[in-house]
């Protein structure tokens, strides 16, 4: 005879899950006790099931596999609700397992109760409650499927506590066999319509999301190939070597200058994988002139390739959808590029990012989370050739993810794991735990801003149990919401509220005290020894870097269009005040 909880724990074994998080109560611990002294899966507790959730998203989006989520019900679902709907939204697979009252108690407000399905379904792939124990073998096979297949995502499985315990007879074991998904062929024609637009464009622009990052390789032969420029999302960061010339950094809200004039001026727009959201097109109603201009006349467009047809035309209309996986779709597509020198459209790229790049105005004494930012990228840059390391980032959410995005130079996919369409503050440390423990060969750095990193330090425990070496924490100190407050200035006339950080610990002070290896520094002069020491000692390890408080440009502000950005040096700001802040 076998029992409920035996039969998950072997279908996690059988799937070669290595690594789950977890977080006991009464409802799970049948399960949780499958654990006890077991060496085939390892498990790791964070301090609650937020930073939890958090951290198996990381693990997830960084190895591009299921982040395993085990919490007890009630509480237990709800306080992990942020991190499912967090990577729902940016299509990260994870699969949850909540525990519940036994199927005698639902309905009855027992201890802990809490309709967990109903709770979950509308920002879930598939939420399930198991009603009879012989259903699970077949219903973890659809829950690792239906994470895993088409647009990635959450799957949440309810298991009342009955169904952990009681026994049915015993039987083997196996792995979850996926369909394998087709290669979808396009036909010649539309082959050929396509790549003739491409080719015969004279201004053309790569817009590409997190969709494309499995196509990395393939993008990487359609920029060169076809001699096209690319910027990307926030997600999308990486998918194209940052350092090489045909790269504009990202686009968008906080974009850089080159790349959101780039799409006003482009005749024609390929976006893969990327669905086109508030943040990256401004006003929708002036996205892309040229390009829709372009259509009109029979010599450009809008192309636009995603795995999900639910994003055609949701937000702005397209002229070309092709719903594919954008890997499946550049493989058909690389054959019929032709290169082309597009002189005139590259060199005024050029000027545009020698205009107007992601500047600042330095002060001799004082120091920037620019200022940061732009050393620990050298520091970076010379230690992949000197030391052959290799990094990858998270952050929190406010200014500092933004300063991240600009100043740093991403050179592989999935090296930024961020909070995207939720903006979930706290987001940094408990992802950088999960970013860690699925990557230990690489080091791990969390760029972190004042408010963000109070909303989960207490994970700086988990930080100091498992011992993470490879993980360093980066704090750019401003005793401020930063993001918020620049808001304010610029369309609440000068409201200040809400946004004082000032009683904020010291936080070199407060890693110490979790026993913590922990840095601090105040001003220019010491900038660049204290982040190598930063970079060069191993974790885990926290650096505290005390900074002014200072605004985030470029800017697009609400209503207005991509290449209508505030900069450093823009002149009698208009601001639309019947518009609200996105």
């Amino acid at each position: 005879m076998i029992k409920g909880c035996e039969i998950i724990y072997k279908k996690l074994v059988k799937n070669k899950i290595k690594d789950v998080w977890i977080y006991s109560g009464g409802a799970i611990m049948p399960l949780i006790d499958c654990f006890n002294n077991q060496k085939k899966i390892n498990y790791y507790i964070n301090t609650t099931e937020q930073n939890l959730g958090h951290s198996a998203t990381g693990y997830a989006r960084s190895l591009n596999k299921p982040g395993i989520c085990i919490v007890t019900s009630g509480p237990g679902l709800t306080n992990l609700i942020t991190p499912m709907l967090d990577a729902q939204n940016d299509h990260t697979p994870l699969i949850v397992f909540s525990g519940q009252v036994p199927l005698n108690a639902m309905g009855t407000q027992s201890f802990q109760e809490a309709p967990s399905v109903e709770i979950t379904k509308a920002f879930t792939k598939w939420s399930y409650c198991v009603k009879e124990t012989s259903e699970l073998n077949d219903v973890v096979d659809e829950a690792f499927e239906i994470s895993m297949s088409g647009k990635k995502g959450v799957v949440h499985i309810d298991l009342p506590k009955c169904i952990l315990t009681n026994e049915i007879e015993d039987f083997e074991i196996n792995e979850t066999i996926y369909n394998e998904e087709l290669l979808d062929l396009l036909n010649t024609n539309k082959l050929e319509e396509i790549s003739n637009i491409i080719n015969n464009s004279e201004r053309p622009l790569l817009c590409v999301g997190k969709g494309c990052n499995e196509g990395y390789l393939e993008l990487k032969d359609l920029v060169e190939n076809g001699n096209i420029p690319i910027t990307t999302t926030l997600h999308g960061v990486g998918c194209y070597d940052e350092n090489k010339d045909l790269s504009l950094k990202f686009m968008g809200m906080h974009g850089s200058y080159s790349a959101n004039n780039a799409i006003q001026n482009s005749d024609c727009i390929i976006a893969l994988g990327t669905r086109f959201d508030d943040r990256i097109i401004g006003n929708k109603n002036n996205y892309a002139p040229k390009a829709k201009k372009a259509y009109n006349e029979k010599r450009g467009g809008i192309i636009h390739c995603n795995i999900d047809n639910n994003t055609f035309n949701s937000v702005i209309k397209t002229n070309y959808n092709i719903n594919l996986d954008c890997k499946n779709f550049l493989k058909q597509l690389l054959p019929y590029i032709k290169y082309k020198k597009r002189t005139k459209w590259l060199n005024e790229i050029n000027i545009w990012k020698k205009e107007s790049g992601f500047i600042y105005e330095p002060v001799y004494n004082k120091l920037y989370s620019q200022d940061v930012l732009i050393e620990l990228n050298k520091l970076i840059i010379s230690m992949k050739k000197t030391q052959n390391k290799d990094y990858m980032f998270t952050t929190g959410v406010g200014n500092h993810q933004m300063f991240a995005a600009q100043f740093i130079n991403f050179d592989k996919p999935n090296t930024l794991i961020t909070s995207g369409s939720m903006g979930v503050m706290g987001f940094g440390l408990p992802a950088a735990i999960g970013v860690a423990i699925g990557n230990p060969d690489k080091d791990i750095i969390d760029i972190d801003g004042d408010g963000s990193f109070l909303m989960t330090l207490s994970d700086l425990k988990t930080a100091k149990q498992y011992n993470l070496k490879n993980l360093k924490i980066l704090i750019l100190n401003n005793k401020t919401l930063g993001m918020v407050d620049i808001w304010e200035k610029l369309f609440y006339d000068n409201r200040i509220t809400a946004t004082d950080n000032s009683s904020c610990p010291d936080f070199h002070k407060v890693a110490k005290s979790f026993g913590l290896k922990n840095l601090v520094c105040n001003n220019k002069k010491n900038l660049s020894k204290i982040l190598y020491k930063f970079l060069n000692t191993e974790g885990p390890i926290l650096a505290e870097i005390q900074v002014e408080h200072t605004p985030c440009y470029p800017l697009v502000a609400p209503g207005k269009s991509l290449d209508e950005m505030i900069l450093w040096n823009t002149k009698n700001i208009i601001i639309d005040k019947t518009l609200p802040p996105s």
